[in-house]
């Protein structure tokens, strides 16, 4: 009877993971955006003076700090769901997430989607306002901070965009779930 249960849990673990579209490789890989995302943020970029430009690179600042903490949300519940810990090590006893707390996440990361397209959105100003400034003291300052969102922008874009591929896919792997 135990070699049953043990087979029919062995399974079970394994069709979900099958059935569960992101992989280890996605999670490390979202692992080194969040690393990346951390270091360059580690710094806040300094205010340049320019209106335009501070406020560009503050809303980037701002939605990779949410961002940061949201992926660390996201993968402590794929492991959650794949019923491991960080360390790949299986431990049954780990509660799986419930379909509610993904959709609360999935929330929180359409409105993380929106400050990430507010903060883009200053992209064109800053840059027509970095232009326009002559003075060689602010020159510096505006290109370290527009250097950060250089950095910084499209790893924000990418990770956001993963995150939401694999929030959606996992609210659909719990939906099934709940459903057997």
């Amino acid at each position: 009877m135990k070699r049953f249960l043990f087979v029919t849990a062995a399974l079970l673990a394994m069709s979900v993971s099958f059935c569960f579209g992101q992989s280890k490789e996605d999670i490390k890989a979202s692992i080194d955006r969040c690393a990346k995302l951390e270091k360059l943020c580690s710094k806040q970029p300094k205010q340049t003076g320019v209106a335009d430009v501070d406020a560009y690179v503050q809303g980037v600042y701002n939605a990779a700090i949410s961002s940061a903490a949201s992926s660390a949300l996201l993968q402590d519940l794929y492991y959650r769901q794949i019923g491991e810990t960080k360390d790949g090590v299986t431990d049954v006893s780990i509660k799986k997430p419930t379909v509610e707390e993904l959709v609360a996440l999935s929330t929180t990361l359409t409105a993380e989607g929106v400050s990430i397209a507010e903060a883009g959105k200053g992209a064109e100003a800053a840059t027509k306002a970095s232009s326009t400034n002559k003075n060689p003291m602010k020159i510096a300052k505006i290109a370290s901070a527009l250097a950060f969102t250089k950095d910084a922008y499209p790893v924000l874009l990418e990770e956001s965009k993963a995150k939401v591929a694999a929030i959606k896919q996992m609210i659909e792997t719990a939906k099934t779930a709940k459903n057997l």
